[in-house]
């Protein structure tokens, strides 16, 4: 992956730095801005409202495909629903 791409975490990722147990829908669609040989900087649709970017582990990431890009929308449409 490179600058630019769109990610979603990686659902088969179990925790980020603190070791949580996360779910992708939580951070939603995400651009690499920049990268460093351990860290991808990802602006996330989800949690990056205050600041414009998270360092965010490269294993813990995957290219955004139609079907998790999909996931991620119906997921949006039943929180909007309840």
């Amino acid at each position: 992956m490179k600058i630019g791409d769109l990610v979603v975490y990686n659902p088969a990722s179990v925790g980020g730095m603190t070791g949580e147990i996360v779910r992708c829908e939580d951070f939603g669609l995400g651009i690499i801005l920049d990268e460093n040989p351990h860290y991808y900087f990802i602006n996330w649709s989800n949690i990056c409202t205050d600041s414009p970017s998270l360092a965010t582990i490269k294993d813990h990431v995957v290219q955004a495909t139609i079907k998790n890009v999909q996931r991620l929308r119906e997921h949006n449409e039943r929180k909007k629903n309840t």
